[in-house]
C-alpha cells in the first residue's frame, strides 16, 4: 500500500507537493471547466425556461428543447474528462 502523506522532501504542511502539482497543470484545464459550468448553467436553464413554458400551455420554442438536450450532456462528460484527467494527473504525480 501507497504512503499517500507529505514526501520526506516536501514541508511538514504539504505546500511543495500542491505548488509542483499545480505547475504541471494543463493550461487549457480552467478554461475547459469553465465552459462546461457554463454549458451546465445554459442547459439548467433552457430546462428551466422549457418546463414553465410548458406548464403555462404555451407553445415550447425548440432552441430551449435543444439547449437541454444538447448542453446537459455535454458540459456532464466535460465534467466527467476534467475528473477523471485530474485523478490520472495525481496517480502520475
Amino acid at each position: 500500500m501507497e504512503h499517500l502523506g507529505p514526501h520526506h522532501a516536501d514541508s511538514a504542511d504539504g505546500t511543495a507537493a500542491q505548488g509542483t502539482a499545480r505547475k504541471k497543470r494543463s493550461p487549457l484545464r480552467l478554461p475547459a471547466g469553465i465552459l462546461a459550468a457554463v454549458l451546465a448553467v445554459a442547459g439548467v436553464g433552457s430546462l428551466a425556461a422549457l418546463l414553465l413554458e410548458a406548464l403555462r400551455g404555451e407553445e415550447v420554442w425548440p432552441g430551449f428543447a435543444a439547449g437541454a438536450f444538447y448542453c446537459l450532456p455535454l458540459a456532464f462528460l466535460m465534467m466527467a474528462g476534467l475528473v477523471i484527467d485530474s485523478i490520472v494527473r495525481r496517480r502520475r504525480g
